[in-house]
């Protein structure tokens, strides 16, 4: 026989994104066969030129009951990452929003089930949430107000329900990503500011008294990892945030962040209405239970990235392809 078919193989939904293009390295890295399913929308980002031997990539639609079922035969795990995020998930219908990030993402949790998977990984979101103030914790009741984070919230609760005997799901409460990423995304606060900051010499502010819970897209994606490697009880039906202890923030100082790293931009505040993302984000779970840790600075992220920019890695870093759009 030959020995990969002997390794475990996890799907990943989504695994040609932000996260996911971080994600299936590291799965690699700890032994996994791949098999990632995306549609693509904004290229393979490398998943192409990695191991073939060990990395099955399948482009397809998430609404397609057929190929979801099919890329969860034989998987040890599922990762559900796909979704629409960003600036999409305030401009598209309600409809497509309802179809894809709560009916589909319901299919490819039955798919999972059915195909024996033991573990299901979800990647839910801190927005769930809403306007609350204080330290929040997984026991704190959410109060989403976005379709996104209520749509999100209902597929968590839909996917933690399932736990069963030889099915162990859990959902990671992902707050703002930033940092390098092959499929480089500038929609985010931390790397737009950058970006601005080396381009424009200008980072505009809006607001500047809102907190916000950051974490590096691969701390992001290492939680996943460290929900495969646990043991079964320890994430059976749970919820973790997914977050960095020094890393909760208000706007402001994140700003100050940039121009410390760019001392040659400048900064501009404006008046902005009330953020609907305003608290601070508690890691002590996920620490105690899973003994997660961020490892990456903001700081050294902004120098990663700005010296990526001064290189012009990315050609023209404001193009639509850099945004989810």
């Amino acid at each position: 026989m030959n020995e990969h078919f002997s390794q475990p193989l996890v799907t990943v939904f989504g695994g040609a994104g932000y996260i996911g293009s971080v994600l299936v390295p590291l799965l690699l890295n700890e032994g996994y066969r791949v098999r990632v399913f995306d549609n693509l929308l904004y290229g393979d980002h490398g998943i192409e030129r990695l191991d073939s031997s060990r990395v099955e990539l399948i482009r397809g639609d998430i609404c397609d009951t057929f190929a979801v079922s099919n890329a969860c035969r034989n998987a040890e795990a599922v990762i559900l990452l796909a979704a629409i995020v960003g600036r999409r998930a305030n401009d598209i219908n309600r409809t497509t929003m309802r179809d894809i990030n709560f009916l589909a993402s319901s299919v490819v949790l039955d798919a999972a089930v059915e195909h024996g998977a033991s573990r299901f990984i979800f990647a839910s979101t801190d927005s769930v949430y809403g306007v609350q103030s204080g330290i929040i914790y997984e026991t704190t009741t959410p109060e989403p107000v976005t379709l996104y984070s209520r749509l999100k919230l209902r597929m968590e609760e839909r996917v933690t329900s399932r736990k069963a005997r030889g099915f162990h799901p859990v959902a990671l409460r992902i707050p703002t990503c930033y940092g390098y990423s092959p499929r480089m995304r500038f929609d985010l606060v931390a790397n737009s500011m950058i970006r601005d900051a080396v381009c424009k010499k200008l980072v505009t502010v809006l607001g500047g008294e809102q907190w916000r819970a950051l974490v590096h897209v691969e701390d992001a994606a290492r939680a996943f990892v460290s929900c495969l490697r646990a043991h079964e009880n320890l994430i059976s039906g749970e919820v973790f945030n997914v977050a960095a202890k020094s890393q909760n923030l208000q706007i402001r100082d994140l700003a100050k962040l940039v121009l410390e790293v760019r001392p040659d931009s400048d900064v501009r505040f404006e008046d902005a209405e009330p953020d609907l993302l305003d608290y601070h984000l508690s890691c002590a779970k996920i620490e105690k239970i899973l003994d997660f840790e961020a490892k990456h600075s903001i700081r050294d992220a902004l120098i990663d990235l700005a010296g990526r920019l001064e290189r012009q890695e990315f050609g023209d870093p404001y193009r639509l392809k850099y945004q989810n759009t």
